[in-house]
C-alpha cells in the first residue's frame, strides 16, 4: 500500500523515537523524526504540505509539544496549519477529547502506542493513493 503523505515523528526520547519509526515505516508509511517542538515547527514550516500527519510528544525539552502546536497553528500558513496533529503521552492528564482539541490538536494517542492504533491514525489522516 502507498500513502499519500509523510508522518512527521515530534518526540525527544531517542528510544521511543526508534520503536515509534521503525513500526511506521514497517507500515509502509515515510515518516521522518525531530527530537523537539522547534525543530518539528522548522519541518513543518520548510517543506508545506509534504507530511499528512504529525505525532507530537507533549513533553519535550527547547519547545514543547504544546507550544509547538500552537506555533503552528498560529504562525505558519496552509497547508502546514491544518496539517492533523496527534498528541502522543503518558500524561492521563490530557485523555480529553475537548482538551486536546482546545490546544488545537486533533486527538491522542496513549504511550506506548501500539502498531494497531498508529496504522488506524495512518489510514484516517493519510488516506492510501
Amino acid at each position: 500500500m502507498t500513502y499519500h503523505h509523510k508522518v512527521l515523528l515530534i518526540e525527544d526520547d531517542a528510544f521511543t523515537r526508534f520503536m515509534m519509526h521503525e513500526i511506521i515505516s514497517g507500515l509502509g508509511v515515510e515518516v521522518e523524526s525531530a527530537s523537539n517542538g522547534e525543530e518539528g515547527f522548522r519541518t513543518l514550516s520548510d517543506r508545506p504540505g509534504e507530511f499528512g500527519l504529525v505525532l507530537m510528544d507533549l513533553h519535550m525539552p527547547i519547545m514543547s509539544g504544546l507550544d509547538a502546536t500552537l506555533k503552528i497553528r498560529n504562525e505558519i500558513s496552509d497547508p502546514p496549519r491544518r496539517v492533523p496533529i496527534i498528541a502522543v503521552t503518558a500524561d492521563v492528564t490530557y485523555h480529553d477529547d475537548k482538551r486536546v482539541e482546545k490546544l488545537g490538536m486533533n486527538g491522542y494517542a496513549s504511550k506506548p502506542v501500539s502498531p494497531g492504533k498508529l496504522m488506524s491514525l495512518i489510514d484516517q489522516y493519510c488516506p492510501a493513493a
